[in-house]
């Protein structure tokens, strides 16, 4: 009789201990649920409005999750207010402790499903991020294992418009080992992490009001970045970009198939965001440019690549760019009575070294390309300089084998009203200058010579022109021992002109020095 009784105290006792324990949890549910809405609604940044349509806490597990979340953010810095909408936002592995006691929020994983995100582009950049409350309200630290955003959408649109600045659909991303403070939240990076996944496709951004840029997909992984089908568009045809334009402004169709880098690392320091990365490699890059000369000219100044690099608002660190199977075609038009006439290189490979604007750091960038000039001609430019030097010093070299100058002449009887015929064999030259003037040589082989001068008409051969013209041009004969003949460099530079027209005016320069001069070589004779 009195073990029936113990044992029914017995059960008593753990009925009540397991009533107790449910109102623990239901008490516990209730509690985290309360503290968890009241931190959505009371604690937030200003300028955060977050609505949702449900939300389900289990102490058990350490996990909560918002159903059907609208969320709208207020000005911050360089963009007006924004929207999202999330399908489902669940955490797991909550620290309720830590969060109830120590204001410090850890989790396990925070899953986001679906989120769509549309913001607008303010008309001009203001310092608003540290008006109204801390970023983090009253919570000390945020720690979380890993961050999974699945399937998501992002739209940016342009300041005061409906028009579209930028678009990346199917956003995928995994961060491990988040976290930040309350310190840190204000820095300019204000969160670490250990590793970066992220994907997206259909990539759309508006560069201006004549080009978009559209990549099908970008990826990083294990560092790595990886862009697949690049493609920098003008938005017109050459003929309608004409009508939109009041000077000169090159139509441009850059395809890139794949475009990598390897071990990409963003830091921040002297006031600068710093961006390193290993070897980068670009394959197959198909370029074409189209200029409409008939229009004025861009008489704004343009900066070298040395002061371009020199002067960019981050500091860049890219040890090796490689580029393979590229090809170049450049058109000019100058008349409206002959169609464009076009140059270009086949077969183009580069290994670009050290671009990289690092102060204190005391090494060149120097370009090493080939390619086949009208898709026959081996072809190559050697170039340095140093983005140290604000004389924007630098020293190119090139060659040229093997080319018959009537393969030029649709370029030629288009650009310059001339016809040419002969054989280079081979043409060299060495040039050193800075962002004034420059100076150099050439020494070229070559046979049978000879230019025709064209008629308004570009049909028919002005023979005064050219019978001049024959007086003054070498046509290959009177060389040294070894068949050269030589030239001098002396240019001056257009700093309303690219680089590239700087290195044609050289290599201009030397051409008319050694076919016209007397084919010596000077410095020999010093």
């Amino acid at each position: 009789m009195h073990l029936q009784r113990t044992k029914r105290n017995i059960f008593r006792g753990l009925l009540m201990l397991l009533a107790f324990l449910v109102l623990v949890i239901i008490g516990a549910q209730w509690m985290a649920k309360d503290a968890i809405a009241g931190f959505l609604k009371n604690e937030l940044p200003s300028g955060i409005q977050l609505d949702y349509e449900d939300i389900e806490v289990n102490v058990l597990t350490g996990s909560a999750k918002l159903k059907m979340i609208a969320l709208k953010v207020g000005t911050q810095d360089s963009l007006r207010d924004g929207t999202a909408k999330i399908n489902a936002l669940e955490v797991v592995g909550l620290g309720y402790w830590q969060f109830l006691v120590h204001q410090k929020i850890t989790l396990r994983t925070l899953y986001i499903e679906r989120p769509i995100l549309t913001y607008g582009l303010k008309d001009k950049e203001s310092d608003t991020t540290r008006r109204g409350k801390h970023p983090l309200g009253s919570v000390q630290a945020l720690e979380v294992g890993s961050i999974k955003v699945v399937d998501g959408d992002v739209t940016l649109y342009k300041d005061q418009s409906d028009s579209v600045a930028l678009k990346l659909d199917s956003v995928n991303i995994e961060i491990s080992d988040v976290a930040t403070d309350a310190s840190r939240i204000v820095t300019k990076l204000p969160v670490t992490y250990s590793s970066l996944g992220f994907s997206g496709a259909s990539l759309m951004a508006d560069l201006g009001p004549y080009e978009t840029l559209g990549v099908s997909k970008v990826e990083i992984k294990h560092g790595a970045l990886v862009i697949s089908d690049l493609a920098l568009k003008s938005k017109y045809s050459k003929k309608e970009l004409s009508w939109h334009l009041h000077k000169e402004h090159d139509f441009i169709d850059l395809k890139i198939p794949e475009l990598s880098f390897e071990n990409m690392e963003l830091g921040y320091s002297e006031n600068k965001y710093r961006l390193r990365t290993g070897i980068a490699v670009m394959k197959g890059p198909d370029l074409e440019l189209y200029r409409d000369k008939l229009l004025p000219d861009d008489t704004e100044r343009k900066k070298l690549y040395s002061e371009a690099l020199r002067e960019l608002p981050i500091q860049l660190d890219i040890p090796k760019i490689e580029i393979s199977g590229g090809h170049i075609a450049y058109s000019e038009r100058v008349n409206t009575e002959t169609a464009p006439g076009k140059i270009n290189f086949a077969e183009v490979s580069a290994q670009i070294l050290h671009v990289q604007n690092i102060p204190g750091k005391k090494v060149k960038t120097s370009v090493e390309a080939k390619a086949l000039l009208m898709n026959e001609a081996p072809i190559t430019l050697n170039w340095s300089f140093d983005t140290q030097k604000k004389s924007d010093a630098f020293l190119a070299s090139g060659t040229v084998k093997g080319f018959n100058p009537k393969n030029l002449n649709p370029f030629l009887e288009s650009n310059l009203r001339v016809r040419a015929r002969g054989d280079i064999q081979e043409l060299y030259f060495t040039v050193s200058g800075d962002a004034v003037s420059s100076l150099g040589d050439m020494k070229m082989k070559y046979e049978d010579f000879e230019f025709s001068v064209l008629k308004k008409d570009r049909l028919r051969i002005n023979k005064l022109l050219t019978a001049i013209g024959k007086v003054f041009v070498n046509d290959g004969s009177n060389t040294d021992e070894n068949g050269y003949r030589y030239g001098g460099i002396e240019a001056q530079r257009d700093p309303t002109k690219s680089f590239f027209n700087y290195l044609w005016l050289n290599v201009s320069d030397g051409l008319t020095s050694t076919i016209i001069g007397n084919g010596k070589n000077e410095r020999r004779k010093k």
